[in-house]
């Protein structure tokens, strides 16, 4: 792997200031650059690995609309060095060790992280057996977990970007290392990570991938070793503070060094795998676009879940709800700040009047005007008194963007049992508008989720040994 930049031809123009924010893997880092010009990218671009995904991923958006970007940290040593401590232990099949979407609207220059964490328990394609998410990827590579994100979550994927350990080392490098606060003293015999002292600590490539994988977390607290029973949504806290962090640092030492910007695009176009479709142009104009992006500004979320064991196997169940749906609703399709779009929507059609395919019909009609909508079958009589818009507590808001686009409107009717938005079509039902109405409500804030902070309440601990803190990873900015 190259980590070095040498012989690499200088320009007289001023380099991209930024990097441009695409990164993320079990150990997740920062990617792709704004370089000196396009040629420049053009000549980087034929050493970059790619994976073949012609008919697994999502139509391209237009130039300029959003894009997701899944991201996939791998839980691969094969191209460490012999000796390396990471390599111990392993076995050579392939797990996703952090799966990340990351959400790019370049219009505005906003970017979203969200967060799954891989012992999710999910249905997965094509018999949709329940295991954790992170087998679809040794099951079936690529394309079987874009289809297990797209199956149980209606987000699409643009375009995929993966990194192993080495890759994640070699920008780590490029960048001298991460400096990161711990509070109290830290440790993790599985993964090797040994912090000996409470502060701030730059951490070498090394450490940096052993704490970004580090999934039993213990924390010396009143001399007592302590451990992190949060597991992968410790980790997750931790691994989003990090981004955070390594971008601020490669931002840093880019913009005063083109020599280490190079290095870091050497290692990144030699190491990271990405799909076919991300091209040369892409690259730059993300680079352009993003010049004077601001690691802070990232909006980071996490889907939320409760601990369990399934077949022996620790497992999360996902804590279905309002705020996992409205957290999902800005990668199905609203832009980075939330805001609601039909795409960001998810809808069952009911046919409430008995009129043959009105159903099929009319969510046809729904996802012509962008709503994720599928036919969930027939309620006689349910729309007898007019068309209505079920919905969850919580969800008022998107009911309510639905109603707008119906001719004539709908009934919004609340259903704490719901389970997701329901359209029962009625005697009044005339079909879909080719806009919305305005709305007369000021019910879109409900939808919008708070991001996941990386600074977090302590809770008292136990006898036992174990504690639910995660780390105040926000204390200090180091």
């Amino acid at each position: 792997m190259r980590t070095g930049g040498q012989g690499v031809e200088r320009r007289r123009r001023t380099w991209g200031q930024r990097l441009v924010l695409l990164c993320g893997s079990g150990a997740s880092l920062a990617l792709l650059a704004s370089a000196a010009g396009l040629g420049y990218i053009l000549r980087k671009y034929e050493r970059l690995p790619r994976v073949e995904l012609s008919g697994v991923l999502d139509d391209q958006t237009e130039g300029g609309e959003p894009q997701n970007y899944l991201l996939v940290g791998v839980d691969s040593a094969a191209n460490l060095p012999s000796g390396d401590p990471a390599r111990f232990g392993r076995d050579p099949t392939l797990h996703s060790d952090t799966i990340m979407i990351l959400r790019i609207d370049p219009k505005s220059r906003r970017a979203a992280l969200l967060s799954i964490p891989r012992d999710t328990l999910l249905p997965i394609p094509p018999a949709n057996n329940l295991r954790r998410i992170n087998i679809a990827i040794e099951q079936g590579g690529a394309p079987l977990l874009i289809r297990t994100i797209r199956e149980n979550f209606g987000i699409k994927i643009n375009h995929y970007v993966q990194v192993d350990f080495a890759s994640f080392k070699g920008l780590v490098d490029a960048i001298d290392g991460v400096t990161v606060y711990f509070p109290h003293p830290a440790r993790d015999s599985q993964t090797g990570l040994t912090i000996t002292s409470p502060g701030c600590h730059a951490l070498n490539s090394s450490q940096a991938l052993a704490y970004v994988r580090s999934r039993h977390y213990q924390q010396q607290i009143n001399g007592r070793w302590r451990s992190d029973n949060l597991a992968d949504i410790g980790r997750i806290a931790r691994q989003q503070d990090f981004i955070r962090r390594a971008l601020s640092r490669a931002i840093d030492r880019g913009a005063r060094n083109p020599g280490t910007l190079d290095q870091l695009i050497d290692v990144a176009l030699s190491g990271i795998t990405v799909d076919n479709r991300l091209t040369a142009g892409d690259i730059f104009d993300l680079g352009t676009r993003f010049r004077s992006f601001k690691p802070d500004s990232l909006q980071t979320y996490s889907l939320e879940g409760t601990p369990g064991i399934y077949n022996g196997a620790s497992i999360l169940h996902l804590v279905e709800g309002p705020k996992t749906d409205a957290t999902l609703a800005i990668f199905r399709g609203g832009d980075t700040t939330g805001k609601l779009t039909p795409a960001g929507v998810r809808l069952t059609v009911r046919n409430g009047t008995g009129v043959m395919n009105q159903g099929a019909e009319a969510a046809r009609a729904l996802r012509d005007a962008g709503f994720g909508a599928l036919v969930s079958g027939d309620e006689p009589g349910g729309g007898s008194d007019g068309t209505v818009v079920r919905y969850p507590p919580g969800q008022a808001a998107a009911a309510d963007l639905v109603a707008r686009w119906l001719e004539g409107g709908a009934k919004l009717e609340e259903a704490p049992r719901a389970r997701g938005i329901e359209v029962v079509t009625g005697t009044d039902w005339h079909g879909v508008r080719s806009e919305a109405a305005p709305s007369s409500t000021t019910t879109t804030a409900e939808t919008l989720p708070e991001p996941t902070s990386t600074t977090t309440r302590p809770e008292s601990t136990t006898d036992t040994g174990s504690t639910s803190t995660s780390l105040d990873l926000g204390a200090f900015a180091c």
